[in-house]
Parts: structure tokens; sequence; C-alpha cells
């Protein structure tokens, strides 16, 4: 809506906003979730920083870093599916990787998603 900020909602509570004037646009072609980190190479190799707890996300729930019930509501807050394809992207899969999934339980639409970074042999 161009009148109103896009909110991030976490259950019923509102826990954040992007500013309306962020946006000429009416409505978003790509949303994304996930995690970044910076990599400068400082030592001449992949930086060490871990994305999410650390863990990859081959790991069981309960070990991974992850976000659960990902969807879209649109402005009456009435839940859709996205349209299209779901594409899962990561730029170094030896060092931090992602895995989208869906369940019929309490975690309903989620990724899974970390990593531990640096790695002589697997992220140098």
């Amino acid at each position: 809506d161009e009148d109103q900020d896009w909110g991030l909602w976490v259950d019923d509570n509102q826990i954040g906003y992007w500013p309306k004037s962020n946006y000429r646009a009416r409505s978003a072609n790509t949303i994304e979730w996930g995690g970044e980190i910076v990599n400068k190479r400082t030592r001449g190799r992949h930086t060490s920083t871990q994305m999410g707890n650390g863990h990859l996300s081959s790991e069981p729930l309960g070990r991974v870093a992850y976000i659960r019930n990902m969807a879209l509501y649109d402005l009456d807050l009435d839940r859709y599916d996205a349209p299209g394809e779901i594409n899962v992207v990561a730029t170094k899969p030896n060092c931090y990787d992602l895995r989208y999934s869906h369940s019929d339980d309490e975690y309903g639409e989620y990724i899974t998603f970390g990593g531990p970074g640096y790695d002589r042999t697997q992220c140098p």
C-alpha cells in the first residue's frame, strides 16, 4: 500500500518496518530471507565469521539456525502462497549453506542456514 510502511510481523506483533519512502512501487517482485557476511579476505583467506550459529544447514533442527513460518500477506493480512518458483541461493556453499523446506507442523515454510566460515580445506 503506497500510503503505509511495509511491516515486519512475528506472530501478532509488528517488530519492524521498511519506510514507505524507500519504495516507489506498490508491490515487490522479490523477497529475500537469509544471512549475509562481509568477506574482505584481509588475511588472504576467507573470513572466519560464522553465519547463523556456525552450523551448516544439513545439521538437524535444534542445532542449525532457521527462520520458520515464512509467509506472505496481502493488505488485508490474509496469507497467500508465493506466486512462482522459490529459489535457494548459496554463493559459497562450502563455507555457508541454505535449505528450504516445508512441514505441516509448527515450522511451516522454513529455511535452515549457516556455516562456520573459514576452514583450511573446505573454505580456504
